[in-house]
């Protein structure tokens, strides 16, 4: 090379980033951009919502275990998990999801006496 190249310099941002969105895209899916953590969730927990009113659970489990993943303290998808599981009459795996989220969300009391109920 007879230029040197400096870091920083040489740098086209709009380049990279078609780089990078071809990259996610390997399988040719096409992935959304996550604008904000939060934004993210609130929209997973919607879509699992309306999965399990479509009777479509392993796909709402999916969706709630990756709200789990990323907020490993959000009651709200340990209690949608748990009543699916309920609805499944899955106990185990109930209990062992009672297990997690007790461990995870410290303050919550219900999780505790949800498990002493099953036992």
């Amino acid at each position: 090379m007879s230029e040197e190249r400096k870091v920083g310099e040489n740098f086209d941002a709009g380049e990279a980033d078609s780089i990078f969105d071809k990259l996610r895209n390997v399988e040719g899916k096409i992935k959304p951009k996550r604008d904000g953590k939060f934004d993210n969730i609130t929209y997973i927990m919607q879509e699992a919502q309306l999965l399990v009113k479509d009777n479509k659970y392993d796909e709402a489990i999916k969706l709630y275990n990756e709200v789990i993943f990323t907020l490993p303290d959000s009651s709200k998808a340990y209690e949608a998990l748990m009543d699916i599981y309920q609805k499944q009459g899955d106990v185990e795996a109930e209990k062992d999801l009672l297990k997690k989220a007790i461990s995870n969300c410290k303050k919550n009391e219900e999780f505790k006496k949800r498990l002493n109920q099953i036992k």
